[in-house]
């Protein structure tokens, strides 16, 4: 018998077979690796809060001495809806105006969470944070393999185009409002099909493209600004017509996709309206958390930004900022100087849903949250985009310890409830 037992083992591997050393996994357990490590951590920050945060009814559960962070502000909702479903009739107060319902709340996960309640015969309050942190799993594992896929390839060492990916993943998990990927909250969904819906474009399955974007319509509302990213795959697809020829059934399941990724941005407000008997009960639900009669494309940001420069309040600078800073950042992927190595559909992603955010989003501390979908941007913070970044490993670290201490900050001035001078209310997150 030739040679030792050390030379005879394929390396880094025992005998059995099983992966000794992290990059010898394969590349989804290594995300669900990194997202879980980042999980504990957040679990960490957000226990701790919840030790010193009080009880109060309707915002924070689920009962008083045991606070739960993670199913409070529109957990409540999303439990009311879990409890109940959708109201048959909006309510109105005494000035005849549409009072906060929960048309407003879009049913793919509640409704989730009520199935699988019933399934293992639990509640919502132990389903609903487990099956929010389970679909954020699910995001990062499908967001390492979308990276693998579109950053610049390097032939000669596909591990590193790996790694980057994997730095990118873990900026993302680690950003400040991740931690609203364990609440029970509907965010963990809406980027795991997101995410799904752009690997599927860059693979070419329209169809499936399509279905996809049917669902995330009734996750979250987010689906509008990606009818924009499909024109971008489609014109993509039509420029390499010469050399992948276009068959007829493509063209059909390309203009399928556009047609359901349209449909997907107006189905709730549909079906609340047939819900609910009214024409207007989706706008009319979102106008009472305005307190506004109307929406007023970019009025609410005027008015933040206006209210930022003149009180210096950081209620108002930090939303301001929260929205300028990606807003100028996803613009910037588009330059092909900056941007370029990076897939030119992620780059429209970015850049539409910033847009997006502040032509129809309110100047509230709940923008914050809404940016957990603008993962591309945590490409560009490590410079993944770049066939040989520098410092890549250096300027990983920084930015998930610079995540992380956001993290802090996000859930003590936001995640936990702090009743305003006057006893009434808080900024919610």
């Amino acid at each position: 018998m030739t040679g030792t037992l050390s030379e005879r083992r394929p390396p880094g591997r025992l005998a059995a077979g099983l992966p000794t050393s992290f990059s010898a996994l394969p590349l989804w357990a290594r995300a669900a690796l990194v997202f879980v490590a980042l999980r504990v951590v957040t679990w960490l920050l957000m226990a701790q809060a919840a030790d010193h945060a009080g009880y109060y009814p309707g915002v924070q559960g689920p009962a008083e001495g045991h606070v739960d962070l993670a199913l409070n502000w529109d957990a409540v909702w999303y439990q009311r809806i879990f409890d109940h479903g959708y109201p048959d009739q909006l309510p109105v107060g005494d000035d005849g105006r549409v009072q906060q319902n929960e048309w407003a709340f879009y049913p793919v996960y509640p409704y989730a969470v009520r199935l699988m309640a019933a399934l293992l015969g639990s509640d919502f309050a132990t389903v609903a944070p487990a099956l929010a942190l389970l679909a954020g799993l699910g995001a990062a594992v499908v967001m390492a393999r979308l990276l693998v896929e579109t950053l610049p390839a390097a032939p000669a060492r596909p591990r590193r185009t790996e790694a980057l990916a994997l730095a990118a993943v873990g900026v993302w998990a680690a950003c400040p409002v991740t931690p609203v990927l364990q609440m029970a909250y509907t965010e963990s969904f809406s980027v795991l099909l997101l995410v799904t819906f752009l690997l599927l474009l860059v693979r070419e399955r329209w169809w499936a493209a399509g279905a996809c974007a049917v669902v995330l319509g009734l996750t979250r509302p987010i689906a509008l600004p990606l009818v924009v990213v499909v024109l971008v795959a489609l014109w993509m697809r039509w420029q390499a017509r010469e050399e992948r020829p276009l068959p007829t059934g493509e063209r059909v399941a390309m203009t399928a996709a556009l047609g359901l990724t349209g449909l997907s941005g107006l189905l709730w407000t549909a079906i609340a309206a047939v819900g609910a008997g009214r024409r207007d009960a989706y706008p009319a639900t979102m106008t009472a958390w305005r307190g506004e009669d109307r929406i007023a494309f970019l009025e609410p940001w005027k008015r933040t930004i206006t209210y930022a420069w003149e009180t210096h309040d950081k209620v108002f600078v930090l939303p301001a900022l929260g929205i300028a800073v990606p807003l100028v950042l996803s613009l910037l992927l588009l330059v092909p100087r900056i941007g370029g190595g990076l897939d030119l559909r992620l780059r429209v992603w970015s850049a539409a849903y910033s847009v997006y955010l502040l032509a129809v989003v309110d100047g509230h501390t709940s923008i914050f949250r809404y940016l957990v979908a603008l993962f591309p941007l945590a490409v560009l913070l490590v410079g993944a985009h770049r066939p040989e970044p520098r410092a890549w490993q250096l300027r990983t670290t920084v930015w998930v310890v610079v995540g992380i201490v956001g993290q802090v900050g996000w859930i003590w001035w936001l995640v936990v409830f702090s009743p305003l001078p006057g006893g009434y209310g808080d900024y919610p997150p």
